[in-house]
């Protein structure tokens, strides 16, 4: 029998006894858990896995432990989702590498990305998801330093690197009152833009990619889900999520696999 995939998650705030899924809230490694993304990823698949939590200040020094090399394309070099895989001794980071390797190292199990579909995900992540992603980022942006940093180190490197960002203290980030009620509607209008997308696929459709989930709906629903996590469902964001016919049934059809 396959031993467990290790995949490695940040940690947040909560009471005792929560579960993984619960546990789980940032919008990268949610991606990569959906297959069985990491936790819809692997869910998605099947796959036996194990959770190494981790809290911000931790993740640089466990990713230099693992012997991976510095990725000097993104703001923070060191970075999660990240999974090693004791079956095959290979450590992969980056959701998209994580959902192509775990097609290629697991056949036998559900597609996340399917042959010939790489390319397509590909430019859906750049121009559809990540676009999600940067528009709700400034939004949940202070509720991830209030709910999620576990102690002082996290708190120091949450506000240093998201000031270092946007070049303003880390509280004036998101948009408020008037300016946060527009970012809002124009989130919505992303998330029509996707529902159109879906909706060529037939009237009953809720799969970006189809009959069956792939990355890029493991990478949404990541993102919805995040929102919802962090801003509480009572933030104006999170509202939006909600009250968005084909978000919720998206969130609702991947719920499956949390």
């Amino acid at each position: 029998m396959p031993e467990p995939i290790i995949f490695y998650d940040l940690l947040r705030q909560g009471p005792e006894g929560q579960s993984d899924s619960e546990k789980c809230w940032s919008p990268n490694t949610l991606q990569e858990t959906l297959t069985h993304l990491n936790s819809y990823a692997l869910n998605i698949k099947g796959l036996s896995y194990k959770t190494e939590w981790l809290s911000f200040s931790e993740v640089e020094p466990k990713m230099k432990e693992l012997g991976i090399l510095p990725n000097r394309d993104y703001l923070l070099h060191y970075t999660i989702p990240t999974i090693y895989d004791p079956n095959t001794k290979r450590i992969v980071t980056d959701s998209f590498a994580i959902a192509k390797y775990l097609d290629e190292a697991y056949p036998d199990t559900p597609n996340l990305v399917a042959p010939g579909t790489a390319s397509l995900q590909a430019a859906y992540m750049e121009k559809v998801v990540y676009p999600l992603l940067q528009a709700s980022f400034r939004i949940f942006c202070f509720p991830v330093f209030e709910g999620c940093c576990m102690n002082d180190a996290d708190r120091k490197y949450v506000r240093e690197s998201r000031e270092k960002w946007f070049k303003k203290a880390l509280e004036d980030v998101a948009p408020k009152g008037e300016d946060l009620t527009a970012a809002c509607k124009a989130f919505g209008a992303q998330l029509d833009g996707v529902a159109k997308h879906v909706a060529a696929n037939g009237t009953d459709a809720v799969f970006i990619a189809g009959d069956a989930p792939a990355h890029i709906d493991a990478a949404v629903a990541a993102i919805l889900q995040c929102i919802v996590k962090i801003c509480g469902t009572e933030h104006e964001l999170a509202k939006t999520v909600l009250e968005h016919q084909w978000a919720t049934k998206h969130l609702q059809a991947m719920s499956k696999w949390k």
